[in-house]
């Protein structure tokens, strides 16, 4: 079996989950329909840390086609996607789904106390391999450090849905740990400059709670 397929989903949250983000309740209905699901490995969900009122769910699948599987189920599908309005207002704006095949397995980053997002959105004309080296060194260099330097791990992929843009996961003891470790780390500094230099970078931080 290869590394999982990461199930990237977020949209305006309903009061009631901004309130309490990791309200189990609130997610009984569409979570107990994806853990029926063959191939569904984890469910994370929480709130987005800078605006208050993103929702994210994470799902870990074995395999892009175990989800794909379960979009083309005329019967559970809509199910699913109906029962999520109690968690994301589409009122205030639409739902991003994105999936990443990431390098590793990603379970330590969502389960750390904060995970740091980072899309890295290639500029026209620039190399798709040159960044992807880039984001390899950024990763394994993360990786390389201990939970003192703040860092508990980083796992990045491909986005599915996006040829020219990647994903980066970083999980954090906290995100002043985040903020402090980019503006120190001299490894960190460089690649991130040259990442910066040939692509667009937007991250936020969420933090997690396991389903």
């Amino acid at each position: 079996m290869g590394n999982p397929t990461v199930e990237l989903v977020y949209a305006p949250a309903t009061e009631l989950v901004r309130n309490d983000p990791h309200n189990k309740d609130v997610v009984a209905t569409p979570f107990s329909v994806l853990k029926a699901q063959d191939g569904l490995i984890k469910i994370y969900y929480g709130v987005q840390h800078e605006d208050k009122a993103t929702a994210y769910h994470v799902m870990v699948w074995e395999s892009y086609e175990h989800h794909e599987k379960l979009m083309n189920d005329t019967a559970t599908y809509p199910k699913l996607t109906g029962s999520v309005e109690s968690v994301f207002d589409k009122s205030k704006g639409s739902v991003t789904m994105q999936h990443i095949n990431t390098t590793d397995e990603p379970y330590k980053a969502f389960e750390a106390p904060v995970v740091e997002i980072a899309t890295f959105t290639l500029h026209e004309g620039q190399s798709k391999s040159e960044l992807e080296g880039l984001m390899k060194n950024l990763a394994d260099g993360m990786n390389a450090k201990t939970e003192a330097d703040g860092v508990l791990h980083a796992s990045w992929g491909p986005i599915r849905e996006n040829d020219n843009a990647f994903i980066l996961f970083i999980g954090w003891t906290t995100v002043d740990a985040h903020w402090a470790f980019v503006k120190s780390d001299p490894g960190a500094i460089d690649t991130i400059a040259k990442c910066k230099a040939i692509s667009d970078i937007a991250l936020v931080h969420v933090p997690l709670a396991l389903y």
